[in-house]
C-alpha cells in the first residue's frame, strides 16, 4: 500500500465578492444579498506516493498546492474523493502555530513538543537540541514575544524536526532563517532522504526539487498536469510560465564573454551510459560535453572546464594546455567536441559547469560561458567541506602494542 494515495479528490471553495466589517454593512447586506463566486482548488486530483519517496509539488499561486498538503494532513475534508493515508504523519505547514508570546523560549518549545508527540522519555533531551539547531541557546528563558519573526520561524522548524513520523508535509519551509541555518535544514533533509522518509515538499524553489526530490508533481488550476522526474517536470512548469525561454536569454546576454572567434553551442552533463543527467549520485563518474563552432580559422585553441559551487567558487577547473594536449589547427565551419570524464566525489548541492576557449596564448578569450550545465549531486556523507575524500576510520584498543579489538565503520555510515 502507497503511503499517501489520493482518487478523484475534489476541494471548491466560496469566495464572497464583499466584506462586511461593520454592523451597518452587515445589516444592508441581508437586504442587498451576499453573492460568491466558486474557487475549484482541486479538480479530480489522482495521485499516489509510494513509502521512502521524497515527492516536490510545484505550481504558481493558487493551483491548489497548499489545498492538497492540507487535505492529505486532514486539515480540510474534501468534497468529494477518498484520501489513504498509511502511517503517523508530521505536517509542517504553519511554524509555530500554538507558539505564545507570553511564555519563553524553552516553555514554547515543551508545548509544541507535546502537540507533536515527543517520546516522553526523550524530551528533555529533544527541546534541548531543537533550541540549539535553531541558535537560541542564549535566549531559551527569554519570552518568545522579544525575539524576531525570523528567529520565531527557526524555532518552528528545529521543534518540528525533533517530531518523529513515517511522512513529513512541508509547505514553504526551506526559506526560514538565515544563511548558515538554511545550510543546516539543508543537510538535515538530505539525511532524511538517504532515511527514505516519506516526505512531500510545497515549494516555489526549483533548485530545491532538483536538489531532494525522487520526483516532481506540477499543479496547473487544480488539476496535476506533469508527474516524474524533477529534470523532466521542471522545465515544463518554466515553459508553462513563460520563463524558459527567458532564463536561458538571460544566462546567455549576462554571463557570456568573448570575441566568438570559436563559440560554444552547447554543453550537457552524461552518465557512464551516455544518457544527459542533471543529477548524480555522489562518488559516481559522469562525463562533461561541450560542442564548438568554429567560426574562424584558430591555431591551438585551448579549451576547458571548471566546476562552481553554488556560491560561485571554483571546486574544480582544467584544460587541453595544463593537461599537455595538442589540439591543432581548426577552420572555420568545422565543429569540435570536447569531453571530459571525471567522478562527481562532492558534498550534495548543485554545481554549475563553466566552459570556455581561449587562443593558443591565452591572451583573448573566444568564448566563455559561466553556466553551461548544472548537475545536483546527492547521496553524499559529507557534512562539512566540498569533496567526499573517501576517508575510512578504523579503531582499534591495543595491548602491548597488538590490537585486540578492532571495528571497522559500517556501510553507509556518516561522515
Amino acid at each position: 500500500m502507497a503511503a499517501i494515495e489520493l482518487r478523484d479528490v475534489h476541494k471548491t471553495f466560496r469566495i464572497p465578492h464583499e466584506v462586511h466589517t461593520t454592523l451597518t454593512e452587515r445589516v444592508l447586506s441581508g437586504f442587498r444579498g451576499t453573492t460568491y463566486e466558486r474557487f475549484e482548488a482541486l479538480r479530480g486530483v489522482d495521485l499516489a506516493i509510494e513509502r521512502g519517496t521524497f515527492i516536490g509539488v510545484i505550481g504558481g499561486n493558487g493551483s491548489g498546492k497548499s489545498t492538497l498538503l492540507k487535505i492529505m494532513s486532514g486539515l480540510l475534508p474534501p468534497d468529494r474523493g477518498e484520501v489513504h493515508v498509511d502511517g503517523s504523519m508530521s505536517a509542517l505547514l504553519e511554524l509555530g502555530l500554538g507558539f505564545s508570546a507570553e511564555l519563553t523560549v524553552r516553555e514554547n518549545v515543551e508545548l509544541y513538543a507535546a502537540v507533536l508527540g515527543y517520546p516522553r522519555r526523550e524530551v528533555r533531551w529533544r527541546v534541548d537540541e531543537a533550541i540549539t539547531f535553531a541558535g537560541l541557546d542564549r535566549f531559551r528563558d527569554a519570552k518568545l514575544k522579544n525575539l524576531s519573526t525570523g528567529m520565531r520561524a527557526r524555532l518552528g522548524f528545529a521543534t518540528a524536526l525533533q517530531a518523529e513520523s513515517d511522512i513529513l508535509l512541508l509547505d514553504e519551509i526551506l526559506a526560514v532563517g538565515d544563511a548558515d541555518f538554511q545550510l543546516k535544514c539543508l543537510d538535515v533533509f538530505e539525511q532524511f532522504r538517504q532515511q527514505r522518509r516519506t516526505i512531500v515538499l510545497v515549494t516555489h524553489d526549483l533548485g530545491q526539487v532538483r536538489r531532494f526530490c525522487h520526483r516532481a508533481v506540477l499543479l496547473e488550476q487544480g488539476r496535476i498536469t506533469a508527474d516524474g522526474d524533477p529534470d523532466a517536470v521542471v522545465p515544463q512548469y518554466l515553459h508553462s510560465v513563460g520563463q524558459l525561454d527567458l532564463a536561458l536569454a538571460k544566462v546567455d546576454a549576462l554571463h557570456r564573454q568573448g570575441d566568438g572567434v570559436i563559440r560554444c553551442q552547447r554543453a550537457w552533463i552524461e552518465d557512464e551510459e551516455g544518457r544527459e543527467i542533471g543529477r548524480v549520485h555522489s562518488g559516481e563518474r559522469v562525463v562533461l560535453v561541450a560542442v564548438y563552432e568554429v567560426v574562424q580559422d584558430s591555431d591551438e585553441p585551448v579549451l576547458g572546464f571548471a566546476v562552481k559551487g553554488e556560491d560561485g567558487s571554483v571546486i574544480y577547473s582544467f584544460n587541453t594546455n595544463w593537461q599537455g594536449m595538442p589540439t591543432e589547427r581548426v577552420r572555420a565551419g568545422q565543429c569540435v567536441e570536447l569531453r571530459a570524464p571525471l567522478v562527481a566525489a562532492l558534498r550534495n548541492g548543485r554545481y554549475d559547469v563553466q566552459v570556455a576557449v581561449a587562443d593558443r596564448g591565452l591572451t583573448r578569450i573566444h568564448d566563455m560561458l559561466e553556466r553551461a550545465a548544472t548537475i545536483v549531486v546527492h547521496g553524499s556523507r559529507v557534512r562539512h567541506g566540498v569533496a567526499d575524500l573517501q576517508g575510512r576510520l578504523e579503531y582499534r584498543i591495543l595491548e602491548d602494542g597488538l590490537a585486540i579489538t578492532q571495528v571497522m565503520p559500517a556501510r553507509g555510515g556518516r561522515r
